[in-house]
């Protein structure tokens, strides 16, 4: 009752732990459309499937407009 009307101490607010974040890196080599040098283009995706990451990962060097040269790695990252 006392808590109720604000009487009673607070209690201190419990920590909530962080849960060890992970996700794959997808890591291609990709040039502009019009040709040039080859760069490194890195891509974050919180998927469980290396395939539909890499999927992703070329998805969005497309919406850049930019060409996928090579996949050069995919790995899942823990943190």
């Amino acid at each position: 009752m006392r808590e109720a009307l604000g009487l009673a101490p607070t209690k201190p607010a419990a920590e909530k732990r962080k849960h060890p974040s992970s996700y794959i890196l997808v890591e291609l080599s990709v040039r502009k459309l019009s040709g040039g040098p080859a760069f490194r283009f890195e891509y974050k995706s919180r998927s469980l499937s290396t395939l539909e990451a890499k999927l992703e990962a070329e998805k969005a060097v497309r919406k850049k407009g930019l060409e996928v040269w090579a996949v050069l790695d995919v790995r899942q990252v823990s943190e």
